[in-house]
């Protein structure tokens, strides 16, 4: 999936996965859709992820000093409410967003779920 990864991790209680490349912090807010990825642009080495109410941020050191991206909750919101609360509340989540690619891939993963 990543060539040169330095970093890999999933994002604490979700489904969603955080690598490191070179300079580039790949997010796949869609494990079944690997070539939906986010990328940002990093200088430096990723440190950890870090999970508070309502916010999930990647720490990323440079040496000398500390950085921290954050994350789209409502995408990582997603991947519980499938497992844990039903189509409904993904669904929910999902309506009020702009089409992106990583929004399109959960569509297409609320839309085979449902199918199911």
């Amino acid at each position: 999936m990543l060539n040169y990864c330095k970093y890999v991790s999933w994002v604490p209680n979700s489904d969603v996965v955080v690598a490191q490349n070179r300079n580039n912090l790949c997010v796949w807010y869609s494990i079944d859709e690997p070539d939906k990825v986010t990328m940002y642009e990093v200088k430096g080495d990723v440190e950890s992820i870090q999970r508070t109410e309502g916010k999930t941020e990647v720490i990323v050191d440079t040496g000398a000093n500390t950085y921290s991206y954050e994350l789209q909750e409502t995408l990582i919101e997603f991947g519980a409410a499938l497992e844990y609360k039903g189509l409904e509340k993904a669904v929910q989540i999902l309506e009020p967003l702009d089409m992106t690619p990583e929004i399109e891939a959960n569509w297409k993963t609320l839309a085979k779920l449902a199918v199911e």
